[in-house]
């Protein structure tokens, strides 16, 4: 499993900070839960997880690099957590898919990278407005925080701006 840090440290070393992915089999995701769904289920079945989860669940979905993130966005009020998919880290599109939940649609919730997620992507990745990081099996949860130390200023705003109140200052 892969281990789920922040800026500010570890948030799980399972990997999962409670959710549940949707797999097929919508029995094995008990009542009151925190699940995670592919984008398809949660367009078609947005309604019926939501009372299935209750006050007490939540509801997330996972978007792999071509899925279009306007199809989510009259509902990101709805969503606790977005993860976005890296399947390989020479795949950039969820940078993209990340900013213009940000910028673009103003989601304020967690933002999660999953998949191929490596130390070197980590700043970069929160630049453009993750919170979460999934890492990969054999990456160091130290080094990885340490990514979020690589710089001390840069040239221009980014996506964290909406997420984080005290974001690094612009450069002279």
């Amino acid at each position: 499993m892969p281990k789920l840090i922040n800026r500010y440290g570890v948030v799980d070393v399972n990997g999962t900070d409670g959710w549940l992915e949707y797999t097929g089999d919508a029995g094995a995701i008990p009542a009151g839960a925190k699940v995670l769904l592919p984008l398809t289920e949660f367009r078609e079945f947005s309604g019926t997880w939501q009372k299935h989860v209750g006050a007490k669940g939540a509801l997330g979905v996972r978007l792999t690099p071509s899925d279009d993130p306007a199809l989510i966005a009259n509902d990101l009020d709805k969503l606790a957590l977005i993860a976005v998919e890296f399947p390989a880290f020479t795949d950039g599109r969820g940078y993209s898919t990340a900013t213009l939940l940000r910028e673009r649609y103003g989601y304020k919730g967690e933002l999660r990278a999953v998949g191929d997620v490596l130390r070197d992507q980590i700043f970069l990745m929160s630049r453009s407005g993750f919170t979460t990081f999934a890492l990969r099996n054999d990456q160091s949860v130290e080094k990885a925080l340490a990514a979020f130390n690589d710089f001390s200023s840069y040239y221009q705003h980014a996506a964290d701006r909406f997420v984080y109140q005290h974001a690094l200052p612009l450069a002279a």
